[in-house]
């Protein structure tokens, strides 16, 4: 069996059945984790959408991509615009520092253990370093991998919430 790559996984994840009944089931697990300043993501190609329910909460915070290397949190207040990497980003530039978050919702496009795999270009991984944010992968069953390489980069979510699973980092 030749195992999945990325553009594998991202269709996939785009062609999900049922996709608005498995989104609500997730947005219920991750509510109890909706405490503090959140770090969240508007959804692209198909990533589970928990922003059009959480976009009203006070404390929000989107990433940009400033450049080839840097990601960062904005504070979200009820506008987006597109960006450069035709991504929704909010139209402020209130910044918060990393160490100021206390969660991040964490897109994939699969994992494997308590590891993601994003589109390849570090971008999570770099920022999730600087933090002490629980950090909390957001996917759908399907997006389970049976392998993938781990390397040194990349950074273990504190827990990864799909529709029917809470998998935490412990288990």
């Amino acid at each position: 069996m030749i195992p999945l790559d990325r553009k594998d996984y991202i269709t996939l994840r785009s062609n999900v059945e049922n996709r608005e009944e498995k989104e609500t089931k997730i947005i219920q697990k991750l509510e109890p984790f909706i405490n503090g300043k959140v770090g969240m993501y508007v959804p692209i190609k198909g990533e589970v959408n928990c922003f059009d329910e959480f976009k009203r909460y006070k404390q929000l915070y989107l990433p940009i991509v400033e450049d080839e290397q840097t990601m960062n949190f904005y504070k979200f207040k009820g506008k987006l615009y597109r960006g450069k990497f035709n991504t929704y980003e909010p139209s402020n530039k209130i910044k918060i520092e990393p160490l100021d978050l206390d969660v991040i919702l964490v897109p994939m496009v699969g994992f494997y253990k308590m590891y993601r795999m994003g589109y390849g270009k570090g971008y999570y991984d770099r920022y999730l370093k600087q933090t002490k944010a629980i950090k909390i992968g957001v996917a759908f069953d399907c997006q389970k991998m049976d392998s993938m390489t781990i390397k040194k980069s990349d950074v273990a979510m504190d827990l990864i919430i799909t529709e029917s699973k809470t998998i935490w980092k412990q288990d």
